[in-house]
């Protein structure tokens, strides 16, 4: 009986499905040309590259001395990796560095994201002069 009704029923369809083709868009708008080098790309790149300089030559001391001064955290007077917690021990991998002064993986990230954010700072703010209607000095 099973095989009756598997042999009439059929998974598949009448018709076959074809895949569909592609719309060809038209558009009114011209199209821009594109820039290797626009004044997104290197403000961007300018931003984060003077970041990463600062990071490096001016504030690593300071941030190295800040950090050695504050020490690693303490429970009971002593530190959570000798007070036995395993997963208190940093990350060897994040922190070894062939840079003579010690710039590493995490600050490589840490400073990037402060240009970038600097960056984008620097883009907001000067999009605010093309916008209609936008007064900067309102008084």
């Amino acid at each position: 009986m099973v095989s009756a009704l598997a042999s009439s029923v059929s998974l598949r369809s009448g018709t076959a499905f074809s895949a569909p083709r592609p719309v060809a868009r038209r558009s009114n708008a011209r199209a821009m040309p594109v820039r290797a080098l626009s004044d997104t790309n290197l403000i961007i790149s300018g931003a984060t590259a003077a970041s990463l300089a600062l990071g490096r030559f001016v504030f690593l001391p300071f941030q190295r001395k800040n950090a050695q001064k504050q020490g690693l955290p303490v429970q009971n007077g002593e530190t959570n990796l000798e007070a036995g917690d395993r997963l208190a021990e940093e990350a060897s991998f994040a922190l070894k560095t062939n840079d003579p002064a010690g710039f590493n993986m995490v600050d490589v990230f840490a400073w990037g994201a402060i240009g970038h954010a600097l960056a984008y700072f620097v883009l907001a703010t000067s999009s605010l002069n093309n916008t209609p209607g936008f007064d900067p000095k309102p008084f």
